[in-house]
């Protein structure tokens, strides 16, 4: 294992799967990437703990 580090970040909180998918969907919407099939945010939302 030498030569590597580990780095961390605790999580804040801020980020939800809601402000996630509106990420996604605003990167997509700017870039508006050709090949792209997806308007991004799909998938199972994840649960509150």
């Amino acid at each position: 294992m030498s030569g590597y580090t580990y780095e961390y970040k605790v999580a804040d909180g801020r980020s939800t799967s809601n402000t996630r998918r509106e990420h996604e969907q605003k990167k997509i919407e700017q870039h508006k990437p050709s090949l792209n099939k997806s308007k991004g945010g799909e998938g199972r939302k994840a649960t509150k703990r």
